[in-house]
């Protein structure tokens, strides 16, 4: 009778934008003991895959693990999957692009190791039907993917005992399921349990070949687990507790089964694995998909309830989270400039811009599950950091070193109507006309910031069940969908609050009385003026490009009235910074009075941070720090200074303006638990106008980053 055959993959990643202290810590922590044990167990072949973004850190940091990789790969102990270098959902990219970076980490391997892969891993396993075609013109021949994946269209686990050819258009890849039911074993069961799990994995006994292919940093980074998997020894424990060698068991890779016949033909639908697909719903479906499941469940339909009640779509996030579409189609939108071809040192340039927008689609900061993802905003910024700088780069190889300033359209959001691009060699601006004129992105190409980025807050599957705890056990640790997850500070659920439209900046804001700081941070906008859609007039004189943007709005408070806007914002050449002029004209018949106001947005990442804090007319706030609330009147102008960047944001205005300012914080999961993440700082400038039928009235802001410390001093810091 056939033996088992049993493949030990493991994936490591760290994403772009982490901080080196914290990949640090998980190579110390998982990475390094993981391998110190393989090696030294020397029985178990095993297939390893680290993403393009961790072999780059780890070529900087400790090149000494590359070359004991490189030791075990020659002598035939361990093989290295391929992959898309910087880690993205490669369905979600175009096909030139996922050619482009699965190429990309073959080359890196061959040149490193000696061969090029055969094998790729595929990032959080998602899937799409054509992808075949463009995995075999890169050269790939074989991928794990979950065997939920399989099970969904029709195979039961019994079936399900080896890989499985799958096409696309007559290209042919070879799918390897890799089972769920070992991804909770592993390194959680008593090793020697998971050993004999591993020996005997199938429903009914038989052989065939169990596929465990999961995250390395369950082996030391996630909660307890270094404890217990080095400490505790459970990875000796288990390899140890492996069947040795024979008729009955055998330890391989991937490449070896290759040889091997493929169980049949299957065609699979979009999917991942099963956590992923009720985390892409919107909250109220996740709960409904968990209901559906448990009721299932208790008519005794388990099984039938895993393999046909499936989750959602991953391009789902693109849909929840407007902040993670609006980068996914930036990215691409600047690819497909980066396409255009150009002759001579320009063409290396544009290379090197690829890379640079390579790396921003790395997946992590696209969506969120049990871990920080989207919520994270420094891994949002590096995303727009290597936007920033591939912007930048294809900039000056199509433009050279002089000072230009241009403007252009696009839709960059997905809603069949043009945004507005104002751009020179420090800035870009990046409007939305149908939506009041609103600063979606304000880019500062010096320091390669997206000095808005400021994630919205909105309800999570799992607030609801904070609240419940809370409600449930007054004063006791909150408990969250996962169970051993804590919230890791009390009364989080003060914190969640809910945004009824996105963070942006330059949002006009209209109040029949002067708001104050918290009521604003508890969601009282702008007495019900919609945003509205804008007229657009472009204007480009040498130099200067200028965006007019006007409309009439309803003004709030009992005597009501027509106010028309007219927005001006003004780019020059050389400059970096811009200016916006507003004009406020009453056109109704009886006087109007009102508090008008704009509303910024900005997110220098660190709220609470020594080396970041705010100034008011040139002298630090009584309440310094980037994440305070705070009322002030009236003022002239705000810095916002980031001693470590070494840059200084300052918002100037022609007139006294009051000021109300509040964190924007959000309540997401980490693996730690639930915490409040500080996305941004919203600033709201307010005036009181008084106006006669006819008459109006004006504000002028002047917008700039500075090198160095509102003062001229300069920054201890770096740039990014």
């Amino acid at each position: 009778m056939e033996g088992i055959r049993f493949i030990f993959c493991v994936h490591n990643h760290q994403p772009v934008g982490n901080f080196d202290f914290v990949v640090e810590d998980a190579y110390r922590r998982a990475y390094l003991p993981f391998l110190d044990v393989m090696e030294r167990e020397g029985r178990i072949p095993w297939v390893l895959h680290n993403s393009g973004c961790l072999w780059e850190w780890l070529e900087a940091h400790h090149p000494e693990y590359i070359d004991r990789v490189g030791a075990l790969v020659a002598a035939g102990r361990l093989e290295l999957l391929g992959g898309a270098f910087f880690e993205p959902i490669l369905p979600a990219l175009a096909p030139a692009e996922r050619r482009g970076q699965i190429e990309h980490m073959a080359d890196y391997l061959a040149r490193r190791f000696g061969s090029r892969p055969r094998g790729l891993w595929l990032a959080e396993r998602v899937w799409e039907p054509d992808l075949p075609g463009d995995l075999a013109a890169a050269g790939v021949r074989y991928l794990p993917l979950d065997d939920t994946q399989l099970h969904q269209v029709g195979l039961p686990p019994e079936r399900v005992r080896g890989g499985f050819e799958t096409e696309s258009a007559g290209a042919l890849v070879r799918v390897f399921p890799a089972m769920m039911s070992l991804r909770y074993r592993i390194p959680y069961a008593p090793p020697e349990e998971a050993a004999a799990f591993v020996a005997d994995p199938f429903p009914g006994g038989g052989g065939g070949l169990a596929v465990y292919a999961d995250d390395g940093e369950k082996f030391g980074v996630w909660p307890g687990t270094h404890r217990l998997v080095y400490e505790e020894r459970w990875l000796e424990r288990f390899l140890a507790a492996l069947p040795a060698d024979g008729e009955r068991f055998a330890a391989t890779t991937f490449a070896r089964e290759m040889q091997r016949r493929a169980e049949g033909l299957v065609y699979l639908p979009a999917g991942s694995y099963a956590e992923m697909g009720s985390w892409a719903l919107p909250p109220e479906m996740q709960e409904a998909h968990a209901r559906a499941r448990e009721r299932l469940a208790e008519q005794e339909m388990g099984r039938e309830a895993d393999l046909f009640v499936r989750g959602g779509f991953w391009r789902g996030f693109f849909a929840r989270y407007p902040e993670s579409s609006w980068m996914h189609l930036r990215v691409d939108e600047a690819l497909r400039r980066c396409r255009e071809p150009l002759e001579g040192a320009g063409r290396t340039a544009l290379r090197a811009a690829r890379e640079h927008l390579w790396r921003a689609q790395c997946n992590c900061a696209y969506w969120h599950g049990v871990f920080g993802g989207l919520y994270l905003s420094h891994l949002r910024a590096g995303i727009y950091r290597e936007l920033i700088r591939g912007e930048a780069l294809m900039a000056r190889a199509r433009r050279g070193d002089r000072p230009w300033v241009d403007a252009r359209e696009a839709d960059l959001d997905g809603d069949g109507e043009p945004e507005v691009v104002l751009e020179n060699e420090a800035v870009a601006l990046f409007v939305d006309p149908g939506e009041g004129g609103r600063l979606i992105e304000w880019d500062d190409r010096a320091s390669a910031m997206n000095l808005v980025n400021t994630l919205a807050r909105r309800p999570e599957a799992y607030h609801r069940r904070l609240r419940e705890e809370a409600a449930e056990s007054p004063g006791q640790e909150a408990r969250t969908i996962h169970g051993s997850i804590r919230a890791r500070e009390p009364g989080l659920i003060e914190w969640l609050l809910y945004d009824a439209e996105g963070r942006a900046g330059l949002v006009d804001r209209f109040f029949a009385e002067r708001p104050a700081a918290e009521a604003l941070r508890r969601g009282a906008l702008s007495d019900g003026c919609p945003q509205g859609a804008c007229g657009v007039e472009l204007e480009r004189e040498a130099g200067e490009t200028r965006l007019r943007l006007s409309r009439e709005v309803e003004a709030p408070g009992a005597s009501g009235g027509r106010l028309s806007v007219e927005k001006l914002i003004l780019l020059r050449a050389g400059e970096r910074g811009f200016r916006v002029r507003w004009r406020y004209r009453n056109e109704s018949e009886a006087p109007l009075a009102v508090w008008a106001g704009s509303e910024q947005h900005i997110n220098l990442l660190a709220g609470s941070a020594p080396d970041r804090w705010v100034e008011l007319d040139g002298r630090a706030s009584t309440r310094r720090s980037l994440s305070a609330q705070e009322d002030a009147r009236p003022i002239r102008s705000v810095a916002l200074v980031d001693e470590w960047l070494g840059i200084s944001v300052l918002l100037r205005f022609d007139r006294p303006v009051e000021l109300a300012r509040y964190p924007v914080e959000t309540v997401s999961l980490s693996e730690s638990g639930a915490e409040r993440n500080y996305q941004g700082s919203a600033f709201i400038f307010m005036i009181r106008i008084e106006l006669a039928p006819g008459a109006e009235t004006g504000l002028e802001l002047e917008a700039e980053v500075r090198s160095g410390l509102p003062g001229g001093g300069a920054g201890e810091g770096e740039g990014a």
